[in-house]
């Protein structure tokens, strides 16, 4: 019975990562659609982010980017965008968001995150590994902009 409980989660999470990328494509926009890019421009956003959980907790990923000097920056992250779903293997390609503080420098913990911002870097996910996903504001991907007070 319980090998059966975790087939069903699989696939409902599945399910699940198969539905937010139509969302995620909807916001970027269908060439075929007489709305195009109107999701795009009324939330300034094409990334739908999201957490991983395995059976060993939250899912996390280690990646390098460029810094603003050209110098390389370890980050590591939770946060991802899904790229592309395999629908006969079930695996996903998912790229690393990184998260930054207000300020604009990594976020070392998830309650210092205000801001993700995308990168190139892609992992190929096992989604049948993969027992929970969480959605979060798209909001995250929004640049921060602090005007000053005079």
């Amino acid at each position: 019975m319980k090998d059966n409980n975790k087939h069903e989660q699989t696939k409902s999470v599945y399910h699940a990562i198969l539905e937010l990328k139509r969302q995620q494509d909807s916001l970027g926009g269908c060439p075929t659609s007489c709305f195009s890019t109107l999701l795009s421009k009324l939330f300034k956003v094409d990334t739908i982010p999201f957490l991983l959980y395995t059976d060993c907790g939250l899912f996390q990923v280690s990646g390098v980017k460029a810094n603003d000097n050209g110098k390389d920056e370890d980050f590591c992250t939770p946060f991802f965008r899904i790229e592309h779903v395999d629908t006969k293997q079930k695996f996903g390609i998912l790229s690393l968001l990184r998260p930054l503080s207000l300020t604009g420098y990594p976020a070392e913990e998830i309650c210092d995150v205000e801001r993700l911002e995308r990168t190139e870097i892609c992992v190929k996910v096992d989604l049948t590994c993969i027992c929970a996903v969480q959605c979060l504001d798209i909001n995250l991907m929004k640049k921060v902009v602090i005007e000053p007070k005079w």
